[in-house]
This record gives C-alpha cells, structure tokens and sequence, in this order.
C-alpha cells in the first residue's frame, strides 16, 4: 500500500514536471507575439522594445517556472536552435547586389565606421582585461552590433560562446546606450557635425519609392497577401533556414574533435564556425530572387530571435547582475570611441556630415533607424544608401564580431 503511494506520488510529480515544460515551452513560442501585439498599443512598450520586453519577461517568468522543477537546461539548448535558424531568415532579405548604387563618399564612410569600431573594440579589451569577465565576448559582440544590429550581437554571443547572463546584461546597456546616442543624432549631433565635416552636396534623386520597399521590409509591417499564403511563405523560409542549419551541423561534425568527443557532444567545439557556416549559406540564398523578395523573410528572423531573448531571460542568474555598471562602461567607451573615431577619419576624408551621421546610424542601430535619422537631417537622398549601409552590415557583422572574439581570446 505504502508502495503503491510512492509510486502514484512520483507518477504525480513526472507528470507535473511534464506540465511545466510543455508550459515553458509554449512562453518561448508565443510569448514574443503577445509582447509585439502589446507594445504596437502603447507608446512606452514600444519605446522599451520587443527584445528587451522578452528579455524582462522571461527572467520575470523563470522564478515560477524554476520553483516548478522545470528544466532550464532544455531552454538554454532550445534557444541554441532559434537563433541558429533566426539568423538566415534576416539575411535572406539582403539585396547584396544593390550595393552597387551606393555613392562613393556612402561606401568609405560605412568602412570608416567599420574601422573606427575595430579600433575602439580592440583598445577597450585591453583597458577592461581584468577588470570584467570574458571582455573579448564584449568587445566581438560589440563590432558585430556597430556593424550591423541586435541579431548580429545575439548570433555572435552565441557563436563566442558568451553566458546567457553576458549577452542580456550587453543588450540590455545596449539599449541605455543606443537610447543616449539616438537621443543626439535627432537633437544636437547634426548642429555639431556641421561646424566640423562639409555641407552635404544634393543631387535630387531620392529614389525614395525604392527606399520605402526596403524600409518596409525591415519594418516588421504585416504585407497584404493573404494570411494563408502568407503562413505557407513564412513555412517555406523557415524550412529553407533548418536545412542550412543542418549542413552546418553536418559539416562539423564530420570534423575531428580536439577534445576527444564524439556524435553531438562535438558540436559544443564548433559553436563559431557553426554561425560562420550558417551567415554564410543565408548570404548566399539571398542572391536567389525568389528567396530574398519573398515576403516576411526578416520578420520571421526577429521572431526567432524574440524566442531566442525569452528563452535566455528563462536560464538567466540574477546574481550575475553585479557586473552591470562596468559592462556599461564598457560599452559605452566603445559606442562613443567609435563615433569619436569616424567623426576624425570623414574630417580626413573629407567626408559630408549627412554622409557620416547616416553611415554611423547604419553602423549602430541597422537599417530599421535610417528614416528618422535622415528626417532630422531633412534629407530624403540619405535614406535608400543609409539602409543599404545597413543590410551590408548585417552581412559582414558576424564573420567581424567573431574574428575579433576569436583574436582577442589569444590575449586573455
């Protein structure tokens, strides 16, 4: 009798444990959704953002969830697949050949930026080496996001290897930063550039209906096609995205193990070259027409990459918060060093100041911020190169973020 008890009493447990899973498993998969429907209706959720709502909302819900019995080990590997699929589906949408309509003075600029960062990223390693954990993660995760944006700092924490606790804490001192510096780029930045770099030069082309085609492709606006067709597009892409996940994988682990692991155990020792393979394939799809103008491409992306943030916020330590004061520092010498950088090359180079400023905002925020930006400027003529600025970041921001982690790794 006693027996029979213990058993139906560990029955009950399993089966509650079961419960909590499938419950922390359905958060990582809808959540996102009811956050972006929430902050589309309220000006102050919309301004805190999707990404660090997520974030918020998942380390809100771990404390439940942990008490629960539920496994956070299953979030941290879940998570591990959704940004590996998240990020083909963003750079599907990249019109790499349209690079091509990019002005001289646009193209020298962005590599400015591009440099400045790597300048300033690899000089703050150095100042904060032995100051905060793992700078080189800091330091890569940073070049990637002032070469691209957010979803290239998410692939390349991942890639590094950084800890669930260092890639939050980054966005969300990110988020403080890129708030400071957006603040000034619509406000006192364009005043101050004028008094230092050269007039802007208009030439009347605008080419702002095809600049209004890539900005709503990076908007996140639902497209009128049909929910139907729309769901059987989306399912397609995501399809195409697992695949070139699969080949990574393969690809590793048919490579030798260092360590003496075998099956997946090997996969842990490729994590960076698995992104590198990945970035690479989606790159690579985005020369296919039907594949980068299919619709929802990018918004798909950041929906992974939302799922991506709960399921991190979910296996979050709050003890780890102690660090948050020197990782801001941090970032904030590399994002203001890096501006500081541009704006002496463009004063060599002769560079405009609408030209720098909507390079730097490509650089810093990626192609979502370049309207605004160039509305302050009162300057349509900057938004298609701005935004193009932008995409080619995504593209290059990961092989960049991870070389440097990588280097940076040799100095520890």
């Amino acid at each position: 009798m006693i027996n029979l008890k213990k058993q139906d009493k560990s029955l009950l447990q399993r089966s509650f444990i079961m419960f909590v899973t499938i419950l922390m498993l359905l958060i990582i998969i809808f959540l996102p959704r009811l956050i972006m429907l929430a902050s589309s209706r309220s000006s102050i959720l919309k301004t805190l953002g999707p990404v660090f709502l997520c974030y918020l909302s998942g380390i809100i819900l771990s404390f439940p969830l942990k008490n629960w019995g539920a496994d956070m080990t299953l979030a941290a590997d879940f998570s591990s697949v959704l940004v590996l699929i998240g990020m083909p589906l963003i750079l599907f949408s990249s019109d790499l050949p349209a690079l091509k309509k990019l002005a001289r003075p646009m193209i020298i600029s962005f590599i400015m930026n591009i440099v400045a960062v790597l300048i300033i990223a690899i000089s703050a390693f150095f100042i904060f080496k032995g100051i905060i954990s793992d700078p080189q993660n800091i330091s890569g995760m940073l070049v990637g996001t002032y070469t691209g944006g957010t979803p290239n700092m998410i692939a390349i924490g991942h890639g590094l290897g950084a800890s669930t606790e260092q890639i939050l804490l980054l966005q969300t001192t990110d988020m403080i930063g890129g708030g400071i510096y957006f603040f000034l780029l619509l406000s006192i930045f364009p005043r101050l550039m004028k008094k230092i770099l050269p007039e802007y030069e208009f030439t009347g082309n605008a080419n702002l209906e095809e600049a209004s085609q890539y900005a709503e492709a990076f908007s996140g606006k639902k497209q009128s096609i049909k929910p139907l067709r729309s769901f059987m597009i989306r399912l397609g892409l995501v399809s195409v995205s697992i695949v070139c996940v699969a080949i990574a994988l393969g690809i590793c682990l048919l490579l030798p193990s260092q360590y003496g692991n075998t099956g997946l155990a090997k996969l842990g020792e490729y994590t960076a070259l698995i992104m590198l393979i990945v970035t690479t394939l989606g790159i690579l799809l985005s020369f296919v027409k039907k594949i980068r103008t299919a619709p929802g491409s990018y918004s798909s992306g950041q929906y992974f990459l939302l799922m991506f943030s709960v399921a991190m916020g979910l296996c979050f330590d709050i003890s780890a918060i102690s660090g948050t004061l020197m990782m801001l520092c941090m970032l904030l010498v590399i994002q203001f060093g890096t501006v500081f950088v541009h704006i002496i090359l463009a004063r060599l180079g002769k560079i405009d100041y609408h030209t720098m400023i909507i390079t730097s905002t490509a650089g810093v925020f990626g192609p979502a911020f370049i309207i605004p930006v160039a509305r302050a400027l009162k300057n349509d003529e900057v938004i298609l190169p701005g935004i193009l600025c932008g995409i080619l970041g995504y593209a290059i921001g990961n092989y960049l973020g991870i070389a440097v982690g990588t280097f940076l790794r040799m100095f520890l």
